[in-house]
């Protein structure tokens, strides 16, 4: 038996010899490739080949009850599907497959869902930003188009939303993203809340969702991560930025688990198999910022992992740390005190970082991260000392209104040229005379304010320009809305 042979010997076929729950195993095929699919007597796609020994071969499934007493034959073929721009707006299964009612999807070629990743001379560095619409991340934790960055932390503390919220903003991106949302393993009534969320905010212009959920079969989920960065790799390919969201990877390990437990595997640590790393690693690693004569396309990947008791050191978590250019972990504490997103800045890290950051908003955030840790060591002294000075007590306050800044409600996004007004106004001092509390709620009508009558300020910083023209408009806005705010 190799693995390296793809020419279909017809007389071979092969009978089950063991089966539970859609993982079998498979005797009397003498030669198969990882990822052939096997056919039955009827031409007909009935289950892939996910390992063999010199015995058996291990396949998994398309039907949880197929039939065991029918032979199987080997195709020749890798799992593909089609590849086409009309998945945009569309739900489809984990083989590919549409369910969302809306009828077929046309395509005129299909890749294999396994393709190896791109090689280091057909990339260039990622330059590019990738913006959020989360002030904590665009600021503290910019993101590059073509970077891979894990979003990590306890179930519940709001991993889903940040990446749905970085998926909606794309529909403000002057470069068009274009948007995979893989689901493997989650409850249904997720599915449709994320559905209805991107219909709701018209996501589904650019957007393609990829369900497998935990009633699916194994296949299904196992496949489910590598047809959406197929799907996404189609607009990568074609010179275009595409950005894929695997929700999550810490369920899809388990499926992967299971499925390699069934079939009799020595488990290893915490009873993963030997391979998970390398399952993950080859996804990860086809997300990439492709150099100018293979397309100048990229992909960004944000994968998932789901955290217990906010250890980051466990198995899964560490594998996609390695793996990943940084990652974005979110913390039960800062969830209870209301800090949201919960995002802990200490644990976080963007190994892209600032070299992908628009130059004006860059400006201007230089010195949060040392502001809000200066301000940390302040409240610190303040609990000790009796007498505090003005000087720290200014300090403090500015360091407040700084975390306050950062909070931010679910799907309310703020371009960057809003952040870069906003975060200058407060490092300068500008809403020093007003409290946390009142800040709380002036930093939404500030937004709406400069929505509705200053976007022509808002368009000179989107052109990369910051000078004292600019400085003065933001003062003029600011005073001028201070006045009236505080009137009421």
């Amino acid at each position: 038996m190799t693995s390296n042979s793809r020419d279909v010997i017809n007389e071979d076929c092969g009978r089950i010899v063991g089966f539970y729950s859609g993982v079998g195993k498979v005797e009397g095929l003498s030669q198969v490739f990882i990822h052939e699919v096997l056919n039955d007597e009827d031409s007909q796609p009935v289950a892939l080949v996910i390992g063999f020994t010199e015995q058996v071969v291990e396949v998994l499934f398309y039907d949880e009850n197929f039939d065991t007493t029918r032979l199987l034959y080997r195709s020749g073929k890798s799992f593909s599907v089609g590849v086409s721009d009309k998945y945009l707006g569309r739900i489809i299964d984990g083989f590919g497959n549409p369910i969302d009612r809306l009828g077929p999807i046309s395509f005129e070629n299909d890749m294999s869902v396994f393709l190896q990743a791109p090689p280091t001379i057909n990339r260039k560095p990622v330059t590019r930003p990738l913006t959020t619409g989360i002030k904590i991340i665009d600021t503290m934790l910019p993101l590059g188009r073509g970077q891979r960055e894990l979003i990590v932390g306890d179930r519940k503390l709001g991993k889903s939303t940040i990446a749905t919220d970085i998926v909606l903003n794309q529909k403000k991106a002057e470069v068009p993203v274009y948007c995979v949302y893989v689901l493997c393993g989650q409850r249904e009534q997720k599915v449709k809340e994320l559905v209805d969320t991107f219909e709701q905010n018209n996501a589904f212009l650019y957007t393609t969702v990829v369900a497998a959920t935990a009633g699916s079969s194994f296949l299904s989920q196992y496949l489910a991560p590598f047809v959406g960065c197929t799907i996404a790799e189609h607009f990568r390919n074609t010179g275009r930025d595409a950005l894929i969201v695997y929700d999550d990877f810490s369920k899809h390990a388990k499926v992967y688990r299971d499925i390699s437990l069934i079939l009799g595997h020595v488990p290893g640590r915490e009873a993963y198999p030997g391979d998970i790393f390398s399952l993950h690693a080859g996804l990860l690693e086809r997300a990439a910022q492709l150099s100018d004569d293979q397309s100048g396309g990229s992909l960004t990947a944000l994968p998932i992992v789901e955290t217990q008791e906010g250890d980051i050191t466990s198995f899964i978590p560490t594998n996609i740390i390695s793996i990943t250019d940084g990652q974005i972990y979110l913390e039960r504490g800062l969830y209870q005190k209301g800090f949201l997103p919960a995002v802990n800045v200490g644990l976080s890290v963007s190994r892209i970082g600032s070299q992908v950051q628009p130059a004006v908003l860059k400006n201007v955030i230089g010195g949060i991260r040392l502001a809000l840790a200066q301000h940390k060591e302040l409240q610190k002294l303040s609990q000790l000392e009796t007498v505090v000075s003005e000087a720290v007590k200014k300090n403090i306050h500015r360091g407040d209104l700084l975390l306050e800044l950062l909070k931010q409600p679910k799907h309310t996004n703020v371009t960057y040229p809003e952040q870069t007004v906003l975060f200058y106004a407060v490092e300068n001092g500008f809403f020093d005379d007003i409290s946390q509390e009142q800040w709380s709620e002036f930093k939404a009508y500030l937004l709406k304010l400069l929505e509705s009558r200053y976007i022509k300020v808002l368009y000179t910083i989107r052109s990369g320009v910051f000078d004292d023209v600019v400085r003065k408009d933001i003062e003029v806005i600011v005073n001028d809305f201070k006045q009236e705010f505080l009137s009421f």
